[in-house]
């Protein structure tokens, strides 16, 4: 359950270095060339050969106009690049988010995953027979500058055709331990869906 990541290359900008450094590792180790900048005010036209850039992920905290303005000036002097809106910061998520981007013509509307909320299952239809892996991300503390998150594989073998549904564990929905004094959103939890060559990411929330 590979997918191709000869010559690929990808450029991630973020807010939390520590992240950006285990995305890049993580990328890495399945192949693909990556850099990551926290410095996302600075001239990244000018720091980077934008012109080799195959995909640039962009993080939650990078604000909404800045991100437009690195869309309009990255897209101008490389019209194919990918841009890529991460779901969240959590290194291994980036990491199927790229993969995802880079085999989107893989997906099959048919077989895309969904989540129930009423048992909390992710449920999926399989055309055929196929190998399958599922994962759930998750933050266990978001106090700054640094979230941290955890993962839990739910799923990694071959499948019969036919329905299937994959239960969540109550305990990935637990608060994120935060700040004092900070606002306490719902719990948000990220689902990563493989079969065969085709990923989908997704996100689940807890109050659903």
């Amino acid at each position: 359950m590979t997918t191709d990541t000869s010559n690929r290359s990808v450029l991630l900008i973020g807010a939390s270095q520590r992240i950006l450094d285990d995305s890049v590792a993580a990328l890495c180790d399945i192949g693909y060339t990556a850099q990551a900048t926290s410095d996302f005010f600075s001239d990244i036209t000018g720091r980077f050969d934008v012109t080799h850039i195959d995909l640039v992920s962009l993080g939650g905290q990078v604000p909404p106009d800045r991100k437009d303005e690195l869309k309009q000036q990255i897209g101008a002097i490389n019209p194919r690049v990918i841009v890529l809106d991460s779901l969240a910061g959590i290194p291994g998520l980036i990491a199927s988010q790229v993969q995802e981007a880079f085999t989107a013509d893989r997906q099959d509307p048919a077989q895309a995953p969904a989540y129930t909320p009423g048992d909390r299952s992710i449920r999926l239809t399989l055309q055929d027979p196929a190998a399958v892996k599922v994962t759930v991300w998750w933050r266990t503390s978001i106090v700054p500058p640094d979230p941290k998150s955890d993962s839990l594989v739910l799923l990694d073998d071959r499948l019969a055709s036919g329905h299937h549904t994959i239960p969540v564990p109550d305990h990935v929905f637990l608060p994120p331990r935060r700040s004092p004094n900070s606002p306490n959103p719902p719990q948000a939890v990220f689902a990563s869906v493989q079969v065969e060559g085709a990923i989908y990411n997704f996100s689940i929330a807890a109050g659903q």
